[in-house]
């Protein structure tokens, strides 16, 4: 791992990176030059004229002009490449190798206490060069040195040989140069552990830039997603406002075809699907802000041809058969003139000049309902994964409406017949509105349910994957503490310069944050694996069967799920659950139950500062009592009796539909128990829920199941 940080990240970095870090590291030589001159003056003001004062001063001078130099090279753009650059770098090095030779030499050599500078450069190039470069500088400043003090004791060195004439200046010579070996053998060792040691760390640091690096592309890219899905859930949403607000057919497709169209940037988009009264027509509706929806054989059509609509939902509308089943294709060309399957109309084709053609079969279960046909001028459009999933979901979308229309329209001819034959005609059309209404309200829920499974799915595997991450980085700093504690143990210069080094990091500080933040990450990840918790319990996908579930959970789940209404600086929620069972039952759809009758409550309350709405459970008699209140305004009495009527509603059009405590009842019913209601003006209200613990209704409803 070490010979990748080291080498690895140095090899691959860029030209421009390597010059960012030039130009760092010659601000850095003209700022350590300034501070040398003035360190030269300091030094001669107190040595009294020792050290001559023009010759440190043009050591100086020497740095900041070949640095200045290196500089405006850089700047201007004038060694730009990496080789150029590197190579830059190496020259600087050796002119910095060879000026605090000089400044040594000036200092008195073998006296000068600046050799500690010779350390600088190491550091230096352990931040452009990789290991090797480290290494290597190490080894010039160690040639430097004792080359320099060779070369200034020169003459001195005949006196190392034993002669009975000048035995004191013999004794003095080999104690003189005993001294030059010391001061030799430590930089050397200093110099090759301190280039071992700035590698290290500079390996560490490129390792943590490049994981930096690639968290952020991931998180770029998760964010690209996160971008496409939000604009592929806002298109969904309006389709299905357009489908809650209309049951018009022609209005739902002109709404889908104009939004597809202004997501995908497209001229030309049009829903084809057959009209129901007619089977031998088709209907057409294209994208265009402002107009109306075409019929083939028409000549409304600004952009389409209705033989081409016509041949290519004859031909590419169903579904594709595989060996393991079925599934529904979506089908991209690229120039559609040229494709063999297009013969028929290739004239056409040419004639409208398409370059590129998305065509989206729209299937409601086994059945086929229409197609998608987007058309784009330019061959060279690009459709991302993004595009095609927004077509795939916008097609079912359709294909959903289109169904509902369908189902709509045959329930109003049932209706008609109903009122010449049957007197009885209200009660049976209440009948079947509300069974379309049941249907269509189930339909919601599941996509809800689908919806927050598949969130609490998406988040569960990359917070795993940082929750499961988190010991290992608590174990990889407790060793980094340990390898940093252990050279407590060195001793002389090198501690004090660690415990200089210490200080300047704020060491102490930095662990004990570290620990804090490790800990703060671990109570992030739980936190967030208790809500995916509650948003798969919320969905209870996996739960539609009878089966023995916690009416707590439940209600905690949905609390949860009801967070617009709940939580900090929201609508308090009082819970007081008592000692209650696990009972028999349908989890999915008494959690619908109490949503609705959390949200309304919390809606009663929304206009009040001391609005509050409390939830209480208990057992009575063998059965489990969960009490819903509120103090809000409380229900007039005369229109207690309707509350639980399917589309009676007193919020405002648009707002609510009725059938809310209307579904809410026939779950409970379902379950063997009852609703019940409580209220007051102006003091609140009370809905209680009443199950059995023992549900042989839904026992029986069982078993007659396994019969059939």
């Amino acid at each position: 791992m070490n010979t990748l940080a080291d080498t690895g990240s140095f090899n691959t970095q860029s030209s421009t990176e390597l010059a960012n870090k030039t130009e760092q590291l010659l601000y850095f030589r003209l700022a350590f030059a300034a501070v040398g001159a003035a360190l030269c003056l300091t030094l001669w003001w107190f040595g009294h004229g020792m050290f001559d004062l023009y010759a440190l001063g043009s050591s100086c001078a020497l740095v900041l002009g070949y640095t200045s130099v290196a500089l405006t090279l850089v700047l201007t753009k004038t060694i730009a490449k990496k080789s150029q650059l590197t190579i830059a770098n190496g020259i600087l090095i050796g002119l910095d190798v060879l000026t605090l030779t000089l400044i040594v030499h000036l200092t008195f050599g073998v006296e000068s206490d600046l050799y500690v500078l010779y350390l600088l450069p190491i550091l230096l190039s352990s931040y452009t060069f990789g290991k090797k470069g480290t290494y290597l500088t190490a080894l010039l400043v160690s040639v430097s040195y004792v080359g320099l003090l060779v070369t200034e004791n020169a003459k001195s060195l005949p006196y190392l040989i034993p002669n009975a004439d000048v035995t004191m200046a013999t004794a003095y010579a080999s104690k003189f140069w005993a001294r030059i070996f010391g001061r030799s053998v430590l930089l050397v060792s200093v110099s090759f552990i301190w280039a071992r040691f700035v590698s290290y760390m500079s390996g560490v640091a490129r390792l943590g830039e490049n994981r930096l690096r690639i968290q952020l592309e991931d998180n770029n890219r998760m964010v690209t997603e996160i971008r496409a899905q939000a604009q592929r859930e806002a298109l969904i949403n309006s389709i299905n406002s357009a489908l809650r607000s209309t049951l018009e057919l022609d209005r739902i497709l002109v709404t889908a075809a104009d939004e597809l169209a202004g997501a995908l940037n497209v001229f030309r988009c049009a829903i084809v699907c057959k009209l129901a009264e007619v089977d031998d027509e088709i209907f057409v509706c294209e994208a265009d802000p402002g107009g109306e929806a075409g019929r083939a054989g028409h000549n409304s059509l600004k952009y389409f041809d209705a033989e081409i609509c016509e041949f290519i939902l004859n031909t590419r509308s169903r579904y594709e058969s595989i060996e393991e089943g079925l599934v529904m294709k979506t089908f991209v060309y690229s120039e559609p003139h040229k494709e063999p399957i297009f013969e028929p109309v290739r004239e056409k084709l040419e004639a409208l000049n398409w370059g590129s053609l998305i065509v989206q079969p729209m299937m409601y279960r086994d059945l086929s309902k229409g197609v998608i046909i987007i058309a784009e001028i330019d061959p060279r459009r690009y459709w991302s994964a993004n595009d095609i999933e927004l077509v795939k979901s916008v097609g079912g979308q359709v294909a959903v409406a289109i169904e509902q229309a369908s189902l709509i329209e045959e329930l109003s001819k049932t209706n008609q017949n109903l009122i010449e034959k049957n007197t009885n005609l209200d009660a049976k059309n209440s009948e079947l509105r509300s069974m379309q209404s049941t249907l269509i309200h189930q339909e919601k829920m599941a996509s809800l349910g689908r919806l927050v499974a598949g969130i609490a799915h998406e988040l569960n595997n990359p917070i795993n994957f940082v929750h499961g991450n988190l010991p290992y980085l608590k174990e990889y700093v407790d060793d980094l503490k340990k390898l940093v504690d252990s050279l407590d143990d060195v001793s002389g210069e090198a501690k004090a310069k660690l415990e200089e080094l210490k200080e300047g990091v704020k060491y102490d500080f930095l662990t004990t944050d570290l620990d804090n933040i490790i800990a703060d990450l671990n109570e992030g990840t739980d936190r967030i694996r208790h809500i995916i918790r509650d948003l798969k319990s919320f969905s209870r996908l996996d739960e539609a069967e009878l089966k023995d579930a916690s009416v707590h959970e439940g209600i905690e789940s949905t609390a949860k799920i009801l967070s617009q209404y709940f939580g900090r600086d929201k609508t308090p929620l009082d819970k007081d659950f008592g000692d209650v069972p696990h009972i028999l039952c349908y989890a999915g759809q008494l959690n619908q139950v109490w949503m609705n009758l959390l949200s309304n409550a919390a809606q009663a309350v929304a206009d009040k500062e001391d609005g509050k709405v409390g939830v209480k459970t208990r057992v009575v008699d063998g059965q489990v009592l969960v009490s819903i209140s509120d103090n809000g305004p409380g229900i007039k009495p005369e229109i207690q009796s309707k509350i639980f009527d399917p589309f009676f509603t007193t919020k405002p059009v648009g707002q609510g539909t009725g059938l809310g405590l209307s579904i809410c009842h026939s779950i409970v019913g379902r379950h063997g128990g009852r609703i019940e209601l409580s209220t007051k003006l102006n003091e609140g209200t009370t809905f209680t829920v009443v199950l059995p613990l023992k549900a042989e209704q839904l026992e029986r409803e069982a078993e007659e199941a396994e019969r059939l």
